[in-house]
């Protein structure tokens, strides 16, 4: 803030309010594409915390040889999604409630789902959809569920996205603007090792304190690190 006479105004945020460190801009800094305004101007600030659209919409195939003819309904991708394939097996045949195992795309098994009722393991959602009586599920039936790989387009960080915009990639170094319709680019620090100034970091509107504290954690992954006295 200044004064000029009887004149009060707030001087500009500028790089280095936000950014107080970095190893080298050549190897911190990148170019990212921003997603095109829908309906309007999409405007991203210096200092504004940005997500990535890591995952596209999921996609599901059953096995041809499965005896029951149920289908995975209602897939939602969830925050701790991977890309990649997740496998479901069946390993209890029961009418109308048979049991799958659960793997995600490295392998790992997560909690059982059990045929009609709604599954979430925290990385996706889904049902297992019910077969017919004439159709029962066998042990061994199989479905698959493939989380794609995203836009790779950002925005500012949307604490509601399932895409991936929802953990932060990055902090942008210049303000940036696209068009409706149309992509843009923006600087963003990508990476550490680094150090930002937290208060002057953007956020979106009603980011609540332990999201904010979460999108830090994720930035720290990437070694950036903020502090709120620099």
């Amino acid at each position: 803030m200044s004064v000029l006479g009887s004149n009060v105004y707030a001087e500009p945020m500028r790089l280095t309010d936000v950014l107080k460190y970095e190893v080298s801009p050549l190897f911190c800094r990148g170019q990212e594409i921003l997603l095109a305004g829908d309906g309007a101007v999409r405007t991203v600030a210096l200092g504004a915390v940005l997500g990535m659209a890591l995952f596209g919409t999921p996609t599901t195939t059953s096995d041809e040889g499965n005896t029951g003819e149920g289908t995975i309904e209602s897939i939602t991708l969830k925050a701790g999604a991977q890309l990649g394939v997740y496998s479901l097996e069946c390993i209890a045949a029961s009418t109308g409630a048979a049991t799958f195992a659960v793997f995600d795309p490295s392998g790992n098994r997560l909690a059982d789902a059990v045929e009609a009722v709604a599954y979430d393991n925290g990385q996706i959602a889904f049902t297992v959809g019910t077969d017919s009586t004439d159709t029962e599920y066998a042990i061994g039936d199989s479905h698959t569920v493939t989380v794609p790989v995203g836009t790779l387009k950002v925005t500012a960080i949307d604490f509601t996205a399932v895409d991936g915009s929802q953990r932060a990639c990055g902090v942008a170094t210049l303000s940036a603007t696209a068009p409706d319709g149309v992509d843009a680019r923006v600087s963003v620090l990508k990476r550490g090792p680094a150090v930002i100034n937290s208060v002057d970091l953007t956020w979106p509107s009603g980011a609540t304190s332990d999201q904010k504290a979460q999108a830090l954690a994720e930035l720290a992954a990437l070694n950036i690190e903020a502090q709120s006295a620099v």
